[in-house]
């Protein structure tokens, strides 16, 4: 009889510690959450603690993330029809800032990205040329 109750107290002081640990990887970073509130965000790799019900851990890619679009077409000042296909390369520099503004789901970050990306591209494409487009000499209108 008492032998079974230590070996309850073991199992769940066990459970207890693996319940609190977790490991954040070189090319990640993560925050923790206290009952659904950011308490702690751009942890660093290594191994963490956290307290084991109340708090959840998030886990983030710190690498270059890539938006692909299919190419659209768009007009020229000279309302010629040009196919454009771009992509756009991003990372996420505040956990906590991208976490509250698309609950940690890239799906949401990108599909905001996109149109805010497209209509630059689309006000760019429709002020010049197909000529100032296709030369190599854009940087001195950017």
């Amino acid at each position: 009889m008492r032998n079974s109750i230590w070996i309850a107290v073991v199992v769940a002081v066990l459970l207890g510690l693996l319940g609190s640990v977790y490991v954040v990887r070189e090319d990640q970073t993560a925050m923790v959450l206290n009952l659904g509130k950011v308490v702690r965000s751009d942890i660093k790799p290594g191994l963490h603690f956290k307290l084991p019900v109340v708090e959840t851990v998030r886990v983030f890619d710190r690498r270059f993330q890539v938006l692909d679009t299919a190419p659209a077409r768009y007009f020229t000042a000279e309302q010629k029809d040009v196919s454009v296909d771009f992509f756009a390369i991003g990372y996420i520099s505040n956990v906590g800032d991208y976490f509250r503004a698309t609950g940690g789901d890239p799906r949401i970050a990108n599909a905001r990205l996109a149109p805010i990306i497209t209509d630059s591209l689309r006000n760019q494409i429709n002020s010049r040329t197909l000529q100032q487009l296709v030369s190599g000499d854009r940087s001195e209108s950017v």
